[in-house]
């Protein structure tokens, strides 16, 4: 008899500037006990403005993609990519079209694509 194990994603609300409020979505989609994405709400409306995703599966949360939506409406405005994983972001996309949670384009269909500009370097 074999064991088979699949592993449940969590969802845990967090209050990281310690205000009282949990502003904070810290989500674990694969169950591996890591964080993959982070939705946060900045101005406290209820409302996330801004989804960090963590697409390297090395189990420490350095994101490298990040959603913004700039106008409350609950969809990415403008996502940035960190296509190299070297922490500088090489890509920023405007209106992919998609919700603002569902913004990573290595996890989820990302609609029409948006525009893609490259970000220029500061270096």
């Amino acid at each position: 008899m074999s064991e088979y194990f699949e592993p449940t994603a969590t969802t845990e609300f967090v209050d990281l500037d310690g205000d009282g409020h949990e502003e904070t979505t810290l989500v674990d989609s694969d169950g591996d006990g890591c964080v993959d994405t982070a939705l946060s709400d900045v101005d406290g409306d209820g409302y996330d403005d801004v989804a960090a995703f963590d697409n390297v599966a090395d189990g420490e949360f350095v994101p490298d993609v990040v959603a913004v939506d700039e106008d409350g409406d609950g969809v990415a405005d403008v996502v940035y990519d960190d296509v190299d994983a070297d922490g500088i972001f090489d890509t920023a996309t405007r209106d992919p079209g998609t919700t603002l949670a569902d913004s990573n384009p290595y996890a989820f269909p990302s609609g029409d694509g948006g525009t893609v500009y490259d970000v220029p370097s500061t270096s």
